[in-house]
């Protein structure tokens, strides 16, 4: 078991808008960010104040509905009431991939400049992500399971991006990824990183311990730090909630 004085963190899962806080009390000390599928979700949460949960407002590009649903003017708005911006990007087995471009384009184009966190998913569409954040001057974005080859790493990393990784993800993938840049995820419920739960990380602490030849509290510390680099330099340290901001800014 690891033991830290430091909570869990997962930053990218899926939990139901409509959670209740007995459910979110069965996450324990953790913290988890929960992305949304679409703005109809987004308008959900908007309000809920989670101490265990950062919500997200996303369109995930595999979900039709979420596409159909897509409304710049009305994420615009609804973008003030969050930190996080997840999940969104590109999914190439998700269909209508010019619709799929079209909305990341506008997304990113939106987002870039503001003082949030940004989730992004690149299934099959690795080197094609990073060419969009390179176009549209994204810094700072978080590649959530990211497959890519060491040349899209390489790519994301020219654009500051930090990785979102799991338990299902190889150590050869995981070497390519600096330390300095890697946030702990459980993608929960996706049935190959095999978490029990949201913020059930204990699975690629340990992987990572492995990798970095390092103890599995040194890992999450490391993740943690990570967060508070990130959360600076994007500005969304202020909208972050307090009790996450002050756990940051004390590590």
């Amino acid at each position: 078991m690891i033991s830290s004085t430091l909570p869990a963190l997962d930053a990218h899962a899926h939990i139901a808008p409509d959670v209740t806080p007995k459910q979110i009390a069965a996450l324990g000390q953790s913290v988890t960010f929960a992305m949304t599928r679409s703005l109809q979700e987004a308008r959900q949460v908007r309000n809920r104040r989670d101490s265990a949960l950062v919500w997200g407002i996303g369109v995930h590009p595999g979900v039709a509905a979420a596409r159909d649903g897509w409304d710049a003017e009305q994420f615009a708005e609804l973008l003030d009431s969050f930190a996080l911006v997840g999940e969104i990007g590109l999914d190439r087995r998700g269909g209508d991939l010019a619709r799929q471009r079209s909305i990341f384009r506008e997304l990113l184009n939106i987002v870039r400049t503001e003082p949030v966190l940004v989730s992004i998913h690149s299934t099959g569409a690795a080197s094609e992500v990073v060419q969009h954040l390179h176009d549209a001057d994204m810094r700072g974005a978080i590649l959530h399971w990211f497959n890519g080859d060491a040349n899209d790493i390489a790519g994301a990393i020219e654009t500051d991006a930090y990785f979102s990784v799991n338990a299902a993800m190889s150590e050869g993938q995981l070497r390519l990824m600096p330390p300095e840049r890697i946030l702990s995820e459980t993608d929960f419920p996706a049935r190959k990183v095999r978490a029990r739960k949201p913020a059930d990380t204990q699975g690629i602490e340990q992987l990572l311990s492995q990798v970095w030849n390092q103890t599995p509290e040194q890992v999450r510390s490391r993740v943690w730090w990570n967060l508070r680099t990130l959360s600076e330099r994007s500005g969304a340290m202020e909208r972050l909630p307090e009790a996450l901001a002050d756990t940051l800014l004390y590590l």
